[in-house]
């Protein structure tokens, strides 16, 4: 058993380090294909539009998968001030009943991106021609990926749902 929690705790660590990489990734690419569309506007005055798709594509990819990150991490917006205030039997069952229903949030989105997966299949992008079912395929990807770090949350957190977060920095002064 210790060995198959200590297996899937260095998954879950590679996975982490894998989906930061590809968010560090696409923003540098955002940030390139930018930079190249403003200067073909402002200096060459040309626009390239493969550079508009670039950006979007990788713009929408970032902020499905960085949502997965921001989870891991406890970044997202949260109104937790009631939950606290909770004894521990029930503010592990709101922890629950919270995540619960996000992941009924997201197999929706999920869900209803599986008409546009399959209009995808039969369309291409304006500019580099790209299959469209690549960019649509973030949603269910991204939805996985958020469903997969907010169960990891609930179960890492069990001893206390809703403790004050601790800083990065109070964490290397530690």
């Amino acid at each position: 058993m210790l060995v198959a929690l200590t297996a899937l705790g260095t998954g879950i660590h590679a996975l982490r380090r894998a989906m930061s990489a590809t968010v560090v990734l696409l923003f540098s690419i955002m940030m390139i294909a930018v930079l190249v569309q403003v200067g073909g506007r402002y200096v060459f005055n040309y626009s390239i539009a493969a550079a508009t798709e670039i950006a979007t594509f990788s713009q929408i990819w970032l902020v499905m998968l960085g949502s997965g990150i921001a989870m891991a991490r406890r970044q997202h917006v949260a109104i937790d001030l009631l939950p606290a205030q909770l004894p521990l039997p029930l503010a592990r069952a709101a922890s629950v009943l919270i995540a619960f229903l996000t992941v009924g949030f997201l197999a929706v989105l999920a869900y209803g991106s599986f008409p546009l997966l399959r209009l995808g299949m039969m369309q291409t992008s304006s500019a580099m021609q790209m299959p469209m079912w690549i960019m649509y395929i973030c949603m269910p990807v991204g939805a996985a990926y958020i469903t997969l770090e907010l169960i990891v949350s609930v179960v890492e957190r069990w001893a206390d749902p809703f403790a004050p977060i601790q800083s990065d920095l109070e964490e290397e002064a530690a």
